[in-house]
């Protein structure tokens, strides 16, 4: 087995890669001489065939619940009447199933074929399939690996306590059950919602508030408060589960888009400064600092249904979901217990929802209580964490993927965002996550989501 001690000294701190560090292979039968390739081809080695093949064969079918319409999209964004009885979507092609709704009076009926048009459409929707994923974090502050590619293995069925391969899935705030690092686990945002997968907004929403609607090239919606969000995305399709996205439910989505089934990398930010959605970063910008270098326009970033747009895709390609770095924060539905800030949402309002639409967080947790997460909502499994200086001179906690801003919540702070806000360079991906009180915020928005 191979041990990695760590010493940080924080203040000014010298990070160095593993692949920096040197490795003696003699005795590991390893081709690798640096630690971080020496790790990544031991985890290789004992994988299952199948995390390296692809299962898609487990594939959960996507749930078209009501009125959802399957699609296909060409590259330059043309939206196809889906045919179900073909392959219209592969995940081991990286190509998610994708999904519309139509507005309250289109233009005509549309049938199997059609070219459907953009004015007739309300939102966009990409299936993320239930699936268990490997565990190489349970700790916190173990970093087996750095950032990595994810393994994931479709399966409908939940994991159980075997040890050595899987465990029951914890679900709670700061619990690890009987989970180990290399056991497998269920992803706790399938679980939550009792579901064999979920549809996500594909971009932040947009339209008003009374009229949500998540639509490509235009401003996304924000500057309400966590209450509103929560309340209009619950009541956005209630026949088919809408609500607002929470922790593990983003965690869902991240980790399979840095799994062999999605882009495997950091996601390129949206650096559009007038929020329009579906923005990908110029590759020639500074974005490697903070602040990053942003603005609206070809000259500085481009749109969803280009070569570059696909690089702020979970994809890499135009099938994936958008916003998810960079853009507007992102409210999550996920709180510290008996705590609720300035949301709108107090100890009775609350009540009013069943607990499965929440993440609720254990009430002691603060700024660096990352023990505290969900196991799966792309947090505490980030670390471990490092304060040091960017380079606007602040000094701000990180964690050791890519550097992403990791603040947890506290007393003050109780609500989560997620993903980074479109100038802040270097700290924003899909692994970012900040605390916020809850309030109305001119950068603040949320994400939808349908269980149906």
């Amino acid at each position: 087995m191979l041990l990695i001690g760590m010493t940080s000294t924080y203040a000014v701190t010298t990070l160095y890669e593993a692949s920096e560090v040197g490795y003696d292979n003699s005795s590991s039968g390893t081709s690798n001489t640096d630690v971080q390739g020496a790790i990544d081809e031991l985890y290789e080695l004992s994988e299952n065939a199948t995390t390296i093949t692809g299962n898609c064969n487990n594939v959960a079918k996507p749930n078209l619940g009501t009125n959802l319409i399957p699609v296909t999209l060409s590259d330059d964004g043309t939206v196809t009447y889906a045919d179900t009885t073909t392959k219209w979507y592969n995940y081991c092609e990286k190509k998610w199933a994708n999904a519309i709704h139509l507005v309250d009076n289109p233009s005509k009926e549309y049938k199997i074929g059609d070219i459907i048009l953009e004015s007739d459409i309300r939102s966009y929707f990409v299936w993320i399939p239930k699936y268990k994923y490997r565990l190489w974090n349970v700790d916190v502050d173990t970093p087996l690996r750095l950032a990595h590619s994810i393994d994931i293995i479709f399966d409908t069925n939940n994991t159980t306590d075997i040890e050595g391969e899987s465990c029951a899935t914890p679900m709670n705030s700061g619990e690890s059950g009987n989970c180990d690092n290399g056991e497998y686990m269920t992803h706790p945002a399938f679980i939550s919602m009792n579901v064999d997968g979920f549809w996500v907004g594909k971009f932040e929403p947009t339209g008003s508030i009374s009229n949500i609607t998540v639509k490509p090239n235009q401003a996304s919606l924000r500057n309400q408060n966590v209450y509103n969000m929560f309340v209009n995305a619950y009541n956005y399709s209630r026949e088919n589960d809408s609500h607002m996205m929470k922790n593990t439910e983003w965690g869902a989505v991240a980790y399979l888009s840095h799994s062999l089934y999605g882009i495997d990398k950091e996601i390129n930010i949206n650096n559009n400064n007038s929020f329009i959605t579906g923005s990908s970063s110029l590759l020639t910008l500074q974005q490697g600092r903070y602040p990053g270098t942003y603005g609206n326009g070809s000259a500085y970033n481009q749109a969803y249904n280009t070569e570059l747009g696909y690089l702020a895709s979970t994809t890499g390609n135009i099938t994936g979901v958008y916003d998810m770095s960079g853009g507007a924060h992102e409210y999550m539905a996920s709180y510290r217990t008996n705590t609720y800030g300035s949301s709108g949402f107090n100890a009775t309002n609350i009540q009013t929802y069943d607990s499965k639409y929440f993440d609720v967080y254990l009430s002691n947790s603060t700024e660096s209580s990352y023990q505290n997460r969900i196991l799966g909502d792309a947090t505490g499994e980030m670390g471990p964490f490092v304060t040091f200086a960017d380079s606007d001179g602040g000094s701000r906690p990180h964690n050791l993927w890519y550097s992403d801003i990791s603040s947890w919540i506290d007393s003050s702070n109780p609500w989560t965002f997620r993903g980074g806000l479109h100038n802040i360079g270097v700290l924003a991906s899909q692994f970012y996550f900040a605390r916020n009180p809850g309030t109305f915020h001119s950068s603040g928005s949320f994400r939808l989501v349908l269980a149906p």
